[in-house]
């Protein structure tokens, strides 16, 4: 290194999952040049349970701490950077975090787009010499997935500790995708049900194009696809011809409208969450009237994102026999949809319920579900609210308002409490 070391701070930056033997090299590398702290920055912090990204934040923390104590190593900090869509973002967000000026930082990391993103705000990035050639976290959790020999490659508290957190197992479950377990669960409850097959609304979204999708595969022709739009034409024709041409299926449609005015005749006038619960029940009545009659299980379509905050009509799309994508997040389904090689126009769609004119799922929560997502999965970590506000810069206000909405939904997500009489 022939750069002057005075007045820099050192940041080596990467989402080890897992921490292996390179970073350690690495680590010890910058130590030994420079003789000043190194500050460890873990990417990707809302990221886990995944394929890609299998290890939750403390993980990844107390496998480079066990690391690097084991080598006396004393000299270093860690922090955690969250992912942001925006690269200008994450790149501030980055020397906040480690308290560098945009002069002070020098960066060593191996992934091409820190680099970038840290060369933009005209950081200092150096490159370290590669330890252990061609080795980085993916290969080795190939080679775990293979069930190859892999305790070489990582430190030996590293091996250790995924071994009695059970991170192996972890990470060879993980290599199965969601779509294919969904697949399973769909066929299994079916069978168990001793029904013929499911029916399903399609909305011209995504998550039920996602579930339409996995339900085909699960049942073949054994589905019956329902779209129940609140007027004619139906504003989500589009897409929904797109998913029946990508999916070569057929899609029944029922307008909803003369339903809705019949059962609000008499009534006294409503307001739009009112009259938007009634559209989504009606949905619901004609899902089970089809369903009835032909012997099949209702599916759900609401998402992990939308379960966890409540944001479904109970008794309307919350009132399925079962729900498929319930435990996949929204930013998720639309990793999914990619797969699964959907319509480009529902994946880019804004998502609505359709419930009244001009009504978008993000305007109603109040984030985007990328940033709505971020703030479930942080708060899943076990980060307080204020902590999140920090890491993320979401206002206080945008964040009570999803406490507010996980708090006061909360009744959703059981069965109606009953009074115990004996």
């Amino acid at each position: 290194m022939d750069k002057p070391i005075q007045k820099k701070k050192y940041i080596f930056a990467g989402r080890f999952q897992p921490f292996h033997k390179g970073h350690l090299e690495a680590i010890k590398w910058i130590i030994a040049k420079t003789n000043e702290e190194v500050l460890i920055a873990i990417g990707s912090l809302q990221e886990y349970s995944t394929k890609n990204n299998p290890f939750l934040f403390k993980e990844r923390e107390e496998m480079i701490k066990r690391s690097l104590e084991k080598e006396g190593i004393k000299n270093y900090r860690i922090f955690a950077l969250p992912d942001f869509r925006d690269d200008a973002v994450w790149a501030g967000k980055f020397l906040q975090l480690t308290g560098a000026k945009t002069e002070e930082a020098v960066v060593f990391s191996l992934n091409p787009w820190t680099k970038e993103c840290c060369e933009k705000m005209g950081m200092d990035v150096r490159e370290q010499p590669s330890f252990f050639d061609g080795l980085s976290a993916t290969s080795i959790r190939e080679k775990i997935a293979k069930g190859e020999e892999w305790e070489s490659l990582v430190p030996k508290e590293v091996f250790d500790y995924l071994k009695t957190t059970n991170g192996e197992e972890r990470v060879k479950a993980l290599q199965i995708l969601p779509e294919k377990k969904i697949v399973d669960f769909i066929k299994q409850k079916v069978k168990d049900s001793g029904t013929k097959g499911a029916m399903l609304g399609i909305s011209g979204g995504i998550d039920s194009a996602v579930t339409a999708a996995l339900a085909k595969k699960a049942l073949g022709k054994n589905v019956i696809y329902l779209s129940m739009p609140p007027s004619r034409p139906n504003p989500f024709k589009k897409n929904i011809s797109a998913l029946e041409k990508a999916l070569k299926i057929k899609v029944k449609e029922i307008s909803i409208k003369d339903i809705f005015k019949t059962a609000v005749k008499g009534l006294p006038k409503g307001n739009k969450t009112a009259y938007g619960n009634i559209y989504s029940r009606t949905r619901m009545i004609l899902l089970y009237y089809f369903a009835n009659i032909n012997n099949f299980l209702v599916l759900g379509t609401t998402n992990r994102s939308e379960m966890e905050i409540g944001y479904f009509t109970k008794y309307g799309d919350g009132g399925v026999d079962i729900e498929p994508i319930a435990d996949v997040y929204k930013t998720e389904i639309f990793e999914m949809a990619e797969r699964l090689g959907l319509p480009k126009e529902i994946i880019e769609a804004a998502p609505t319920a359709g419930l009244w004119p001009g009504q978008t799922d993000e305007q109603e929560i109040g984030l985007s579900y990328y940033q709505l997502d971020t703030v479930l999965k942080l708060l899943n970590l076990g980060f307080s609210y204020d902590q999140i506000s920090f890491l993320t810069d979401f206002s206080k206000k945008e964040l009570e308002k999803i406490q507010k909405r996980k708090s006061t939904n909360a009744h959703k997500l059981s069965l109606p409490p009953s009074c115990k009489i004996s």
